[in-house]
């Protein structure tokens, strides 16, 4: 089965069974979504899925007690509301639940390219490239001379106080490549700016943006600035509270 399936089809529901283990126990989940936990056992681990109506029926429940929702909440912070970076991008399940919610906002953009900046968010372009079936790019401070010709852009880091390059591979951009730019956490919005001039530089086509966690609003910059209409923060910190938007 493919990423592309319909919402409700029963890999989809799977992976997010999967990934919502992170968080829920096997009897909190069969006390909520109605089900054996010995059957959610055999969907979890992909031995067995559901069929197509139990997997509707498993879906629905999911939107309606919001699990997603609390799921990323409890994932990301502590009861403090302090957000905790490596539980977003080093965690496979979590990623999985950012995959799911970035393939429902852009599954019809036909997105070929994920494009980030820096090793640390390499794991989330590759799980959300997964989703949308396209290829992922990491833009590095470094350029290596195996590469042979490259793109590069700069961007002005306030928090590093300094000018840092970005550097892209040519053969990894192909001309009118859609791409999805995307970041794990966000104060400022800086290094997306230059992978925008990058994928100018290759002549490919900004589809859109994605962070996992904005800690201002600073984004609307951004998109102000190159024009991108299509831009989703998946959670923000307002006024000391993790608010998720699904």
């Amino acid at each position: 089965m493919s990423i592309g399936e319909a919402e409700e089809s029963s890999y989809i529901v799977a992976k997010l069974l999967n990934s919502l283990k992170e968080v829920y126990t096997f009897k909190e989940l069969e006390e909520i979504l109605d089900m054996p936990s010995q059957l959610l056992w055999r969907y979890t681990t992909f031995s067995q899925f559901p069929e197509r109506q139990t997997a509707k029926k498993i879906l629905d429940a999911i939107r309606e007690n919001r699990l997603i929702e609390k799921a990323l909440k409890q994932a990301l912070s502590r009861e403090t509301g302090v957000a905790e970076e490596w539980r977003l991008l080093f965690n496979p399940r979590i990623l999985n639940l950012v995959g799911y919610l970035a393939w429902k906002h852009f599954k019809d953009d036909e997105v070929n390219l994920v494009m980030t900046a820096g090793e640390k968010n390499s794991a989330l372009a590759v799980v959300l490239a997964e989703w949308l079936s396209a290829d992922a790019c990491v833009a590095t401070e470094h350029a290596w001379t195996s590469w042979g010709k490259f793109y590069s852009a700069p961007y002005n880091s306030s928090e590093r106080e300094e000018y840092v390059y970005l550097h892209v591979p040519k053969e990894a951009i192909k001309r009118d490549s859609r791409i999805l730019f995307v970041k794990g956490t966000a104060k400022n919005f800086e290094s997306l700016s230059a992978l925008y001039t990058i994928a100018e530089q290759a002549k490919a086509v900004p589809v859109g943006g994605l962070v996992v966690l904005a800690y201002t609003d600073k984004w609307t910059e951004f998109t102000a600035k190159t024009g991108i209409k299509k831009f989703y923060v998946v959670a923000s910190l307002r006024g000391g509270q993790l608010i998720v938007s699904i």
